[in-house]
């Protein structure tokens, strides 16, 4: 298949009331609207071809981007095509996606996330807080790590900026959630920090506020 197949196919499934839903949260107007189960459906039709991801990637539309992600050989990419790919990333999602699907992948992943959790760029630290994330979520790192981890973040999660905040976050949450050990410490640490106490949750979802997180991860786990 083809970028202008793929584009053919993008249009079609496009929906513009979710497309402005998609630029409320921070997509550029370069969006269709699609929704993310029928991105998959069609990644399984394309599979790793990762001259047409390239392709798609540098186009710079949304959705296109996202299947990139998913059909990229992650491992072509250099380190210099993923500093410059991750740079240029302002919405959250695709940071998200971009560090899930291709940079945890990638066999430079600690060097990025020790790099990137150390800028001073947003949306740098928000994916480089992601490959900690990936990394705890894992269950083989040393209680030695998780405490250097827990240090960093009680030093600096009420001070990050707004996207690094979040992913910092989650990785606290993750680190109680995954390890029964530190689930006490993790949960007394939230609560001396406070971020997200305040925050307005929707009816029926889980706040980001660390206690009720962390709570909410091992009861979803424990009914597994």
């Amino acid at each position: 298949m083809t970028k202008a197949e793929v584009f053919t196919i993008l249009e079609d499934l496009g929906n513009e009331k979710r497309k402005q839903m998609y630029i409320k949260n921070g997509a550029s107007e370069n969006t269709y609207g699609v929704l993310m189960g029928e991105l998959r459906k069609l990644v399984k039709q394309l599979g790793t071809n990762h001259d047409l991801a390239l392709e798609l990637w540098y186009s710079g539309n949304t959705e296109a981007q996202w299947i990139a992600c998913m059909i990229f050989d992650v491992n072509k990419l250099t380190l210099d095509e993923i500093r410059n790919m991750a740079s240029q990333i302002n919405y959250n999602d695709m940071i998200d996606k971009f560090a899930g699907e291709v940079v945890s992948k990638h066999k430079s992943v600690d060097l990025l996330a020790e790099e990137w959790t150390a800028s001073g760029e947003d949306n740098l630290g928000r994916a480089g807080w992601n490959l900690i994330v990936h990394k705890v979520s894992d269950g083989k790192m040393t209680n030695e790590e998780l405490e250097e981890l827990l240090t960093t973040i009680k030093n600096e999660l009420q001070t990050a900026t707004p996207g690094k905040q979040w992913a910092m976050n989650y990785a606290l949450c993750q680190i109680g959630i995954c390890y029964p050990d530190f689930t006490k410490k993790c949960i007394a640490l939230g609560e001396t920090l406070g971020v997200y106490r305040d925050l307005k949750v929707p009816k029926g979802c889980t706040s980001a506020y660390a206690p009720n997180w962390i709570e909410a991860g091992i009861k979803k786990r424990t009914k597994k």
